[in-house]
């Protein structure tokens, strides 16, 4: 015996009764509770759909759906990232390239041209302040998305919130505080010329570039996204 429609959408109030928000990971579920509800039914037609439903829901333990969506969202994390790396490496192309040069150089002239640590704190508090007004815009553009849309993707989560980018950064900082004092060589002023650069062009393709390209992002990674948003 096969579910039918009402049932199917059914199972996906279901997950999101058990905390699924996300409607990728929810379509998988359903898919996998469907199949399993249908083998069910083939040694036990007797039951009823929620009662074949609620067995095949045990078979995930204790935490439910929670492990799913914590695999999924590892996952998730590997493929946002390669979307990064993706974008960066136009970087190193022309014409690109040309604005990373220019950066760089801007940069390095900095460095050797004012005090180090001040430049360093004046050129974080930018960074910083640019990604604070950025995710404050993204947030409310992503509430908005949702009231037209009516769904929530794990990537589009994850392209929102720039990633894990925030904790990358603190990371970085801590480390380049401890490093500052021995700028004085010139090895040392290029290799922290470089690393900037590569932060702000970390930050400007997870704060603009991604989100600016999600349409195209998510209708590549999820052939039915076009068909399941109301648009």
């Amino acid at each position: 015996m096969k579910l039918n429609t009402q049932q199917i959408q059914e199972l996906y109030k279901f997950t999101r009764q058990h905390y699924v928000e996300h409607y990728d990971v929810q379509t998988e579920l359903v898919d996998h509770l469907a199949n399993d509800i249908e083998h069910i039914w083939e040694n036990k037609p007797n039951l009823t759909f929620e009662q074949a439903r609620d067995k095949s829901f045990k078979k995930f333990g204790v935490c439910g759906f929670m492990d799913i969506v914590d695999e999924r969202t590892k996952a998730l994390e590997k493929k946002y990232w390669k979307l990064v790396w993706q974008v960066f490496k136009q970087f190193f192309k022309l014409p690109q390239i040309i604005f990373t040069i220019t950066l760089t150089i801007v940069l390095y002239q900095l460095f050797k041209a004012f005090p180090q640590k001040a430049t360093f704190a004046i050129i974080s508090a930018i960074i910083l302040i640019t990604i604070i007004i950025r995710l404050i815009f993204l947030q409310r553009q992503k509430r908005k998305r949702f009231s037209e849309t009516n769904k929530k993707w794990l990537l589009e989560d994850s392209i929102y919130r720039l990633g894990n980018l925030l904790l990358f950064l603190n990371v970085f900082f801590q480390i380049s505080i401890l490093q500052t004092r021995n700028l004085e060589s010139t090895t040392m002023l290029l290799v922290a010329t470089f690393l900037y650069t590569t932060v702000i062009l970390i930050v400007y393709i997870t704060a603009f570039i991604l989100p600016s390209k999600i349409e195209n992002i998510l209708e590549n990674q999820h052939p039915e996204y076009n068909f399941v948003t109301n648009r």
